[in-house]
């Protein structure tokens, strides 16, 4: 006999449990009646195994393995034989289930890990609460800070800044009415609808307020986790998911002296989209998505049970170390042709040259060979050094201050969205794009500035920022995204009177 523990449910006997239901119904607790922290500690029960007085309910402290043992007392394990674990349960939790297991059936029981059923060319994904174990072929774990409730925190953080800023109403005033904890707790519970329920539609009575949610709105919205990292980009950080997987697999090269042999990818969880998507653009292979009750019926095919371990801690700066920036030669002419020499070959002497063309008095022809070539940078720059994402970055700060003609404003707004949504890159280049933002807001007519301005308020929330940078990025969105509503709204009126 088997049981499997996974996120949300957990199987045994062919039948699926939650364990959360399983602990209040012994306590005789419903779970409607339970405090809103309470609810999140036992989600993420799964994640703190090793917590000591992790709960409070109804005058009784709990441990967390105190909570799966309640939860148990109503199943008949009398026969278990078997237990598998994701991958993020590695280590010290592994060892208090077992012990757990082993106390309550008076005997030995087998562990097992969710990559253990799976061939050593295999990566298991397993999506928890707030964990997620990445295991190349059971050699190598990494365990990622992420899972379902960061991406319905941030969507529905999202929303909500989105609402305060179309409505055009403050958190301050929110506040003093008491409604901004109400408020962003329905816009979560938004967010997991269409998550969860492919809800397509937000509306709020009180506020007359109603949109409509697509598919790409929500996938640019959970992309601080996501991320757009490919194999071979320079990472000194991981920063999210596609930057932990990339970071893996170089850390798989180093440990075993090989590439990763993966042929296939097993996603395991509720919410396995996101994933997918970024793991879909790494690996060009076969991805199958299992719920957890497969793993009752699987054998055991991969026989490795010790491997490394890495865990993974999003920093919360994400600023770029500082490089020296070498000045120009004497002998050097500031032109467009010794920038691109420079770029070439990633001299940092470029950097210099692209703030002195941009105060430079530059001829028409001259201005737009200069656009031509940070427009250049801004294509070719792939995140694959330190030199190279610095040269993104001021070739971003330029286009800011100089005036792009019509002619190659669409091509630079679609070079800055790409980079807009691609949170790998520093916090300081983010100003800089919000920054183009708020210059060109009059301009700004693709719905995805409309995302990235409420989406950019979200991601800071965490952040070590200054308060004067935190207060700049609040009043630059606020104005900006006004004056794209301003701007559209004329444009609608015009487009009625033709």
């Amino acid at each position: 006999m088997r049981i499997y523990f996974g996120y949300p449910d957990s199987f045994f006997k062919d039948k699926n449990f939650r364990l959360k239901d399983l602990f209040l119904r012994e306590i005789g607790v419903k779970y409607e009646t339970v405090p809103v922290e309470v609810r999140r500690k036992l989600l993420s029960l799964l994640d703190n195994l090793e917590q000591k007085s992790y709960l409070y309910l109804n005058g009784i402290v709990y441990d967390a393995i105190d909570i799966l043992e309640f939860a148990f007392f109503s199943l008949s394990i009398e026969d278990l034989q078997e237990i598998v674990l994701p991958g993020y349960l590695y280590g010290k939790s592994t060892f208090l289930i077992r012990n757990l297991f082993d106390n309550l059936l008076e005997r030995r029981v087998s562990v097992y890990y969710d990559f253990n059923f799976f061939s050593q060319k295999t990566l298991v994904v397993n999506i928890g609460y707030k964990k997620t174990s990445l295991s190349i072929g059971g050699k190598l774990i990494t365990i990622l800070p992420v899972g379902e409730y960061h991406f319905v925190d941030i969507l529905g953080n999202y929303l909500f800044n989105r609402f305060i800023l179309e409505v055009g109403i403050s958190n301050r005033d929110l506040r003093k009415k008491g409604e901004r904890g109400k408020l962003l707790d329905k816009f979560r519970s938004f967010a997991g609808q269409v998550l969860f329920k492919n809800r397509k539609e937000i509306f709020l009575e009180n506020f007359r307020y109603k949109r409509s949610i697509e598919k790409e709105e929500v996938r640019l919205a959970i992309s601080p986790y996501t991320g757009l990292c490919n194999y071979g980009d320079f990472i000194e950080k991981p920063v999210d998911i596609s930057s932990s997987v990339v970071l893996s697999l170089y850390s798989y090269e180093e440990l075993f002296r090989e590439r990763a042999p993966i042929e296939k990818i097993i996603l395991i969880g509720r919410l396995t989209f996101p994933f997918e998507d970024v793991l879909g653009k790494i690996f060009p292979i076969p991805i199958e998505k299992l719920d957890g009750k497969e793993m009752i019926g699987l054998s055991a095919v991969n026989p490795i049970f010790k491997v490394s371990l890495r865990k993974i801690d999003f920093p919360l700066d994400g600023r770029f170390p500082n490089l020296k920036i070498p000045s120009l030669d004497s002998s050097d002419e500031i032109n467009v042709s010794l920038l691109r020499k420079y770029y070439n070959k990633q001299d940092l002497k470029g950097i210099f040259l692209i703030e002195k063309l941009t105060e430079k008095q530059l001829s028409d022809k001259e201005k737009e060979q200069f656009i031509f070539e940070l427009l250049s940078i801004l294509k070719r720059s792939s995140y694959r050094t330190k030199e190279s994402i610095l040269y993104l970055n001021y070739a971003i700060s330029a286009l800011s201050k100089l005036d792009i003609p019509e002619n190659l404003f669409q091509k630079v707004l679609e070079e800055m969205i790409e980079k807009a949504f691609n949170w790998f890159l520093p916090i300081e280049t983010k100003m800089n794009i919000l920054y183009f933002c708020y210059k060109f807001s009059d301009k700004l007519k693709d719905e995805r500035f409309k995302i990235f301005l409420p989406l950019l308020l979200t991601y800071i929330r965490d952040k070590k920022l200054t308060e004067g940078e935190r207060n700049f990025i609040r009043t630059a969105v606020e104005t900006t995204f006004s004056k794209i509503k301003i701007s559209l709204r004329g444009q609608d009126e015009i487009s009625r009177i033709s």
